[in-house]
C-alpha cells in the first residue's frame, strides 16, 4: 500500500471535514444572530438575577424615540419581570402634560398650565432631572394627578412613590391624601432646592393626587416619579426622548448623574444612534460621544453593567412626483415614495460594536437581527420606515429579552460547571 498516498488522503479528509465544520459554524452564526456579544460583562447583573427573589434589581433603559413610545422597553421589562419578579412600574413622567407622546399604560392630568423643556431643545434649563425632560409652572400651588390604566396590560399598583421636584425653596408643603409624606433634600445634583417627596401608602393603590403649597413666585419644576410596590424583583426604568443623541445626554450630563443617583441601576441599556445616522456623522466624534457617556456612568457607579444596542435597519425616504399625460392638454401628477438604505446606519452600528468590543462592554447588534429576521418585521414598520409600529417595537423588545435570556442561561451553565461541591474537596 502507498503510505504517502494514504497520508495525503487522510490529510485531505481532515481538511475537508474542518472546512465543512467551519461552514456549518458560520451558517449557524448567521442564523442565530440574536445574541449578546461580550456577554460575560453582564455576569454581575446575572448574579443578581439568580437572587431576584430576595433583592430589587434596578434596570435603566435609556434611548431616543424608539424608547420614549414605551412599547420596546416595556416589552423587554415585562418579560424580565414575569421571570424574575415585579418590583414596580419604575420611573414615570407626565408626557401628556408636557405635550408629547409616552407610554399608554398610565395617565397624568393637571388643572395648571405647564411648559416643558427637553434635552434636545436648543434653549433649555441646565437641570432636566433623570428623565431628560421637565415641566414647569409659575402657579404657586401646582397640582398633578396620576392614574394607572387597568386595561393597559401593565400592573401600575404601588405602595411607595418618589416625587422629584424643585419648588424654588425648601419651605413648600407636599399634600397627598392617604399617604405619609417624607421630604428629603437634594436627591441629585444641580440645585440646592431640588427635593424628593417619598409617599408611603398604607394600602396598594394605582392612583394619587399631589399638591404643593407655598412654592413661592419662582418657577416650580417637576422631574417625574419612581413607583415601587414593595416586592423584590425587577424595577425597569424606561427613559427616552424623541430625537435624542449621545451628544445631548453628554452636554446636559447632570441628567446621567441624576439617573445614577436616583435610580441606582445595576444594568444600563443604551439604545441610541438612530438620530446620529440622519445628520452629519463623524465616526470618530460619534465614538468619542459613546465613550463620554460610558465613562460618566462608570464614574458614578463603577460596578454598573452596561449593554449597548445598535439601531434598527432604518431607511431613507424619497418622495418623487411625475406628470403623466392623460389627454390632449391634461396631465396628472403621480406621487411615488421610494425607500433606500441609509448608509450611516451601518457606520453607527460598526462604531457601537467596535467600541463595545474594544472596551469589553456587552453589545446587542439589533441591526443584524433586524436584517436577519426581516420577514418577521414585514408590516412592522411605521410609514417613515425609521420607526416601528406597536407590533414592531413589541417584537424588538421580545428579541432583546430572548438574547438576554440566552446569555443568562449560558451564565448559569458556567456557574454550575465551575461550582465545587463539598464532596469535590476531598
Amino acid at each position: 500500500m502507498n503510505t504517502g498516498w494514504h497520508n495525503n488522503l487522510k490529510k485531505g479528509l481532515v481538511a475537508g471535514l474542518a472546512l465543512l465544520l467551519t461552514g456549518i459554524t458560520t451558517y449557524a452564526q448567521q442564523v442565530n444572530v440574536n445574541n449578546i456579544q461580550q456577554d460575560t460583562a453582564l455576569y454581575t447583573v446575572f448574579h443578581a438575577f439568580s437572587a431576584a427573589d430576595s433583592n430589587v434589581i434596578s434596570i435603566l433603559h435609556l434611548g431616543d424615540s424608539h424608547v420614549q413610545a414605551g412599547y420596546f422597553p416595556l416589552s423587554t421589562g415585562t418579560l424580565l419581570q414575569q421571570q424574575f419578579g415585579y418590583a414596580g412600574r419604575g420611573y414615570v413622567f407626565p408626557y401628556s402634560v408636557a405635550g408629547t407622546n409616552g407610554p399608554e399604560d398610565f395617565k397624568w392630568s393637571s388643572t395648571v398650565r405647564w411648559q416643558s423643556e427637553r434635552v434636545v431643545d436648543r434653549n433649555k434649563s441646565t437641570v432636566l432631572g433623570p428623565g431628560a425632560i421637565t415641566i414647569s409652572t409659575q402657579n404657586n400651588a401646582p397640582a398633578l394627578s396620576f392614574s394607572g390604566k387597568p386595561d393597559a396590560g401593565m400592573d401600575n399598583n404601588f405602595r411607595k412613590v418618589k416625587l422629584l421636584y424643585d419648588a424654588g425653596n425648601t419651605n413648600s408643603t407636599v399634600v397627598v391624601p392617604d399617604a405619609e409624606v417624607t421630604v428629603t433634600a437634594t436627591p441629585f445634583p444641580g440645585s440646592s432646592t431640588i427635593s424628593m417627596a417619598t409617599l408611603n401608602f398604607q394600602q396598594t393603590s394605582s392612583s394619587f393626587q399631589v399638591r404643593w403649597e407655598g412654592t413661592g413666585s419662582g418657577p416650580f419644576r417637576f422631574y417625574g416619579a419612581v413607583m415601587e410596590n414593595g416586592h423584590n424583583g425587577i424595577l425597569y426604568h424606561s427613559i427616552g426622548i424623541n430625537g435624542a443623541m449621545y451628544q445631548q445626554y453628554n452636554e446636559v450630563n447632570n441628567t446621567l448623574l441624576a439617573q445614577m443617583a436616583v435610580l441606582q441601576p445595576q444594568l444600563v441599556i443604551i439604545s441610541l444612534g438612530t438620530n446620529e445616522a440622519y445628520g452629519r456623522l463623524d465616526p470618530l466624534a460619534f465614538r468619542n460621544e459613546i465613550d463620554k457617556t460610558v465613562q460618566l456612568i462608570r464614574q458614578q457607579n463603577p460596578s454598573v453593567n452596561i449593554l449597548l444596542t445598535t439601531p434598527p435597519d432604518c431607511m431613507r425616504v424619497v418622495h418623487k412626483a411625475t406628470r403623466k399625460k392623460i389627454g390632449k392638454r391634461k396631465y396628472r401628477t403621480i406621487y411615488h415614495t421610494a425607500y433606500y438604505p441609509n448608509p450611516y446606519i451601518s457606520m453607527v452600528t460598526q462604531q457601537l460594536m467596535g467600541y463595545a468590543k474594544q472596551h469589553g462592554i456587552a453589545c446587542w447588534n439589533f441591526n443584524a437581527v433586524n436584517k436577519a429576521q426581516k420577514d418577521r418585521f414585514a408590516g412592522a414598520w411605521a410609514p417613515d420606515h425609521i420607526h416601528f409600529n406597536a407590533r414592531g417595537y413589541q417584537l424588538q423588545g421580545q428579541l432583546l429579552y430572548e438574547a438576554l435570556q440566552q446569555s443568562y442561561s449560558h451564565y448559569l451553565k458556567q456557574i454550575k460547571k465551575n461550582s465545587v461541591t463539598p464532596d469535590d474537596q476531598h
